[in-house]
């Protein structure tokens, strides 16, 4: 039996099973909820507010839900199972579209894109000249193209009135050594290209005129594939229950990217019909993802994926809204949990031609290591977790209005609220902020415990001890707190980011060890990724997420990945580098070394005693 359930927003009546979970149902419908914890119930995101629909709460739902939101009829949609008719209202979700910075870090970028523009003038066909249209027209292109070209049968169907309409004269479209486009004489239409980092969380795009080599237009957008888990394993779980998983996550994903494409080309004010190609980087299992492929051996050992060479591929083949004939480049991976975004960051980073010793971060939900020895590169891939996005987080919530983003304890507290006003949540950066100062200041003691107000003896006890709440001997530092709502830093909170800060110094530490290089030694330290722009440096040392280095080594360099994605767009060579990088790349398997769990363990402590 089937009920009517009305969602607002968007305000659309389903019909849904009874005895059906709310989450699956809203997600097979269309209707994006945000639940990174793939309906564990542990992430706290789906809340829903119903009318009907069920009117029992969980075991589950009475723990982790306050008594208000319980008696308003609050639930989280994971744990509902869908009884009689009713209404279900969505709490307002503001999606980010951060700004991802470019700035190839300075260097002069040369233009020898895939995709060139070939002028043609042939002479025409006569009694003494009866070559066919194509040989005739490949023949005279084949001369400044420096190959043999091809044209697929869409084109060469076109090929006889498009030339006799243009008197044997135009432009061809070149991508590789294919035909894809033919535009008359004097056009000026664009050549687009577009360069993709998948993101485990968010989809980065970035939209080129391959002419001049400028970057048109920036957006990004958060992965929809969010929805079945927070991280590359939860997924992976998911897909391996069947072709049928897969091939949902693979059209989510492609969605997500064709809406980005999309936006893209109307805030450019330029046609989608235009990009002729696309080249996209990514970690190991979103690029899998992406393919539709089989992904479940990158989790289980020995850790072997299905591709890590470079791809080529016709765009259509997975459904790409760009030019029918365009195409699309998967750049090379290294391992199971080190991918095209790993080679990207250090293609654009020079870390394999430098001479001295140089280390790169690239923070986000898969932390990725790399350690340049002046001789060689290590790579190393940590476990982070979500916890920089917000995931797994009490009040945690990505860098969107109404995010605490930075935090300092004194002379007295103070925090900064993305968009101002009241704050609902805590993001990556302010998280970060929270633990270094409480930490610093006496309220968080090594191991991260938060400490009961007497046992706080610093200078700054008597205005943070009121702070710290214990309830049921759950404790909790709060930050906000109206009549209406309050925000809190919790210790679970703590130990998430513990786990994640854990996992990235560990990596550091081993590769530094595998290299036999110490911190000073270190010339210089790159901090990469959209979030990792905003960390302030200082309270990542305090912290401990990195060993001391003088502030002054620590650099960031935005979307590192995105920057080699370019990289790849604009210069054929650089594709060729990024294949070498893959090959020669040392790549250090933490979950084999012995020394890895008594590692991980010492670095979950704050600071860096």
């Amino acid at each position: 039996m089937k009920v009517s359930v009305r969602v607002i927003p968007p305000d659309r009546e389903l019909k849904i099973k009874t005895g059906d979970n709310l989450r699956t149902a809203l997600i097979e419908s269309g209707i994006p909820l945000d639940s990174p914890c793939g309906g564990q119930g542990t992430c706290l995101k789906c809340k829903v507010q119903l009318t009907g629909v069920s009117r029992k709460h969980t075991e589950l739902e009475r723990e982790k839900l306050s008594r208000k939101e319980l008696d308003e009829g609050w639930h989280l949609a994971c744990q509902v199972k869908v009884e009689e008719p009713g209404e279900v209202r969505l709490p307002e979700v503001e999606v980010s579209r951060a700004k991802a910075s470019f700035g190839l870090l300075g260097e002069e970028i040369s233009l020898r894109p895939n995709v060139r523009r070939l002028r043609f003038e042939l002479s025409k066909p006569s009694i003494k000249d009866q070559r066919a249209d194509w040989n005739r027209l490949a023949e005279y292109l084949e001369k400044s193209a420096a190959g043999r070209l091809s044209a697929g049968l869409s084109l060469l169907r076109e090929l006889p009135t498009r030339l006799r309409e243009w008197n044997f004269s135009g432009q061809a479209v070149v991508v590789g050594n294919e035909v894809v486009e033919l535009d008359p004489r004097g056009s000026d239409s664009d050549i687009l290209g577009v360069a993709i980092d998948i993101g485990t969380t968010t989809l980065a795009a970035a939209l080129v005129n391959l002419d001049t080599g400028k970057v048109v237009a920036l957006d990004a957008e958060l992965n929809p594939q969010i929805v079945f888990g927070a991280d590359v394993i939860s997924r992976i779980m998911y897909a391996q229950d069947g072709t049928a998983k897969r091939e949902k996550l693979q059209r989510e994903l492609v969605k997500g990217l064709n809406q980005l494409l999309l936006r893209l080309c109307h805030s450019a004010r330029r046609e989608k019909e235009r990009v002729f190609e696309v080249t996209v980087v990514g970690n190991t299992t979103m690029l899998h993802t992406l393919l539709g492929l089989e992904a479940r051996n990158i989790a289980l050992a020995p850790y072997v994926g299905g591709l890590n060479r470079p791809l080529d591929l016709p765009a259509i083949e997975l459904g790409l809204q760009i030019h029918p004939r365009g195409k699309l480049h998967i750049m090379p991976s290294i391992a199971s949990f080190v991918g095209a975004d790993t080679v990207a960051v250090i293609l654009a980073t020079r870390m394999h031609q430098r001479r001295v010793p140089r280390l790169a971060i690239d923070i986000g939900t898969n932390g990725e290591v790399m350690l340049a020895t002046g001789k060689e590169v290590l790579t190393a891939s940590t476990a982070a977790g979500p916890a920089f996005e917000g995931s797994r987080i009490r009040y945690g919530m990505r860098a969107v209005k109404g995010a605490i983003s930075s935090f300092q304890a004194t002379p007295e507290v103070n925090y900064s609220v993305i968009g101002g006003g009241a704050p609902s949540g805590i993001c990556g950066s302010g998280l970060i902020d929270l633990v270094a100062e409480l930490y610093r200041t006496g309220v968080l003691d090594q191991k991260g415990r938060i400490l009961r107000p007497a046992e706080i003896s610093t200078p700054w006890a008597e205005a943070l001890a009121p702070r710290v709440r214990i309830r049921d001997e759950a404790r909790e530092f709060v930050i906000f707190r109206d009549e209406d709502r309050e925000v809190t830093l919790t210790q679970q909170d703590i130990r998430e980011l513990q786990l994640a800060k854990g996992a990235i110094r560990a990596g550091v530490e081993l590769l530094m060890k595998e290299a036999g290089i110490s911190a000073d030694d270190i010339q210089e330290v790159l901090l990469a990724g959209v979030f990792g722009n905003y960390i302030n440096r200082e309270r990542a040392v305090v912290l401990g997420l990195i060993p001391v280095f003088p502030l002054e080594k620590i650099h960031f360099i935005g979307n590192g990945a995105m920057d080699g994605a370019l990289l790849a767009l604009l210069d054929m060579e650089e594709r060729d580098q990024a294949e070498k990088i893959a090959a020669r790349v040392h790549h250090i398997e933490l979950s084999g070394r012995p020394d890895f769990e008594e590692t991980f363990l010492r670095c979950l402590s704050l600071g860096n005693k």
